[in-house]
């Protein structure tokens, strides 16, 4: 009985964080007009990855000029590719994105860097969580073991405290997951939002949309609905959000 119940907490647990990055392949924070996109690489892999546009993440992954950027783009193809179903193309992206996050982290880059780094690989880690069923522990294990150093180095952060509501809110009760403190986590996040960025910028409106998630799992409906309005204020071509608005 011990190896059975062991074996459907993990199936669980997998399921769950699968779940958490088939809902983020929709979720890109915020959209960028094609000229800015240029301009802006982060941006740009955002607007790739809306259109589900596996190629231009391919592209803008070769064409990254930095650890980071080249991770990001893996990351997001590697969300891209879960909705096409494509796990040749999925799997490798993770395991890309992965190894250069914890190179970076390895090279002991400068404080924010660093906290950056791990908050994407925290998502990662809980990415491959979900597709790699054998691994599934071992990978949510990592995964928190990078937030936790994230929140360490910054936990104002609004890339982290959003890492932390997503993970909180899609993770099972049994390991940790709860939906009261998902909702703590976005509102830290859409506070820190409320600070000048200057360089890694990504996630505002994704924040929005998660803390009204957890609004309506709360019974908060109308509060939920004011959050995924806020969300297309900021990105008005944000299909998530719009889903969920017209889902209620």
């Amino acid at each position: 009985m011990k190896t059975t119940t062991h074996t459907l907490s993990t199936q669980s647990l997998r399921l769950a964080l699968r779940s958490v990055f088939l809902l983020g392949a929709l979720a890109v924070s915020q959209l960028a007009p094609a000229a800015e996109a240029v301009s802006n690489p982060l941006q740009a892999i955002d607007l790739a990855s809306q259109q589900l546009d596996v190629q231009g993440l391919q592209q803008l992954s070769q064409q990254a000029q930095d650890d980071y950027l080249f991770a990001y783009a893996q990351y997001r193809l590697a969300v891209t590719a879960s909705v096409r179903a494509d796990e040749a193309v999925l799997k490798p992206a993770l395991t890309a994105a992965a190894d250069r996050l914890e190179q970076l982290v390895a090279s002991e880059p400068a404080a924010g860097l660093k906290t950056e780094a791990l908050a994407l690989l925290a998502l990662t880690r809980g990415m491959q969580a979900g597709f790699y069923p054998l691994k599934g522990m071992y990978y949510g294990q990592r995964s928190t073991k990078a937030l936790d150093a994230a929140t360490a180095l910054q936990p104002e952060n609004p890339r982290v405290t959003l890492a932390a509501a997503i993970l909180a809110y899609q993770t099972p009760s049994l390991f940790g997951g709860d939906k009261k403190a998902a909702l703590q986590h976005a509102n830290a996040a859409i506070n820190g939002f409320a600070a000048p960025c200057q360089n890694i910028c990504w996630g505002e409106a994704e924040a929005y949309v998660w803390r009204g998630l957890a609004k309506k799992e709360a019974g908060d409906l109308a509060g939920a609905k004011a959050d995924w309005q806020q969300a297309l204020q900021l990105a008005p071509d944000y299909g998530w959000a719009k889903q969920l608005l017209q889902s209620v």
